[in-house]
């Protein structure tokens, strides 16, 4: 790749990049030294564990379920990054997540680059806020969909082609232009993974759950952040002569409620493992219903 500026978002499980959290999609938008865009690269990531806040990103775990895993798309994502400077809004956060992902690979990633957040302080002195849409609606940057890696990403990019052109020639990061053009980036094996974006591939349930009998002492287990408080379940669940496990999935569990009946949970893993069925909070409700 040319000198230019690698304009990066990721959605994540949560804030522990270096711990049990990873990312779940990722967009990278190229853009020129004059701040033009000259492309485009983003993915969902299945990050073989729960989403985290849904709620935030609203990824379901469908659209994950055949999303490649950040080792296989590592090198065409290195491919956009490699000389390049990172750009991002909030570049640390960004910056950790990639160099934790990588890092599990046994690459150091260099994650110096360029943060909108902080610039926005020069360029956007009447800035509302820190936060993206506050430097988009600042600077006449249209955000389209907030916490989309995509949109996020292109609205980043709309805030740096702002940023340059009130910054002029010589750009005042020239020296990191420098570096990454001439640097030596890690280098990774061509990557054939085919890449997915939010709903292009969503997975299908195959079976009807609502068909799974329960009898009074059947044990349940309750998975994800359901729709109606957990606590509400398991009294429902406990009213219906149901014991409700707290803990583990084992081999004598009935049932395991799922906020997503596609759920990567450690749970919901096991619960496949054992062939467990994994019902939605809709389908449990009738199953309760039923036995009554």
């Amino acid at each position: 790749m040319g000198a230019g500026y690698a304009v990066v978002d990721t959605e994540t499980t949560g804030f522990a990049a270096g711990g049990r959290d990873r990312v779940v999609e990722v967009a990278v938008v190229l853009l020129d030294e004059d701040g033009i865009v000259t492309g485009e690269w983003c993915t969902l990531v299945n990050p073989a564990r729960d989403l985290g806040p849904q709620h935030i990103h609203r990824i379901s775990a469908a659209e994950v379920w055949h999303a490649p895993t950040f080792a296989e798309v590592a090198g065409s994502l290195a491919a956009q990054l490699s000389n390049r400077v990172l750009v991002a809004h909030n570049l640390s956060f960004d910056a950790r997540f990639l160099a934790a992902e990588f890092g599990r690979l046994g690459v150091e990633w260099p994650t110096a680059g360029l943060c909108t957040m902080k610039l926005a302080n020069q360029y956007l002195p009447d800035k509302a806020g820190r936060s993206l849409r506050a430097c988009c609606d600042a600077a006449g940057v249209r955000l389209v969909s907030a916490h989309s890696a995509l949109y996020d990403a292109h609205a980043a990019a709309g805030l740096f082609a702002d940023y340059l052109a009130k910054a002029g020639r010589p750009e005042p990061w020239r020296d990191l232009l420098d570096d990454a053009e001439h640097a030596p980036w890690p280098v990774f094996a061509t990557s054939s993974a085919r890449l997915v974006r939010r709903g292009e591939v969503v997975a299908q349930r195959t079976s009807r759950a609502e068909l799974v009998p329960l009898v009074r002492g059947d044990t349940v287990v309750f998975t994800g952040q359901m729709a109606d408080p957990r606590d509400v379940w398991i009294d429902r669940a406990a009213a219906a002569g149901l014991r409700v496990i707290q803990g583990y999935v084992t081999k004598a569990t009935r049932v395991l409620v799922a906020a997503d009946p596609f759920s990567l949970s450690s749970k919901a893993r096991r619960a496949r493992a054992y062939e467990v069925p994994i019902v939605s909070e809709q389908d449990f409700g009738s199953m309760l219903a039923r036995l009554a």
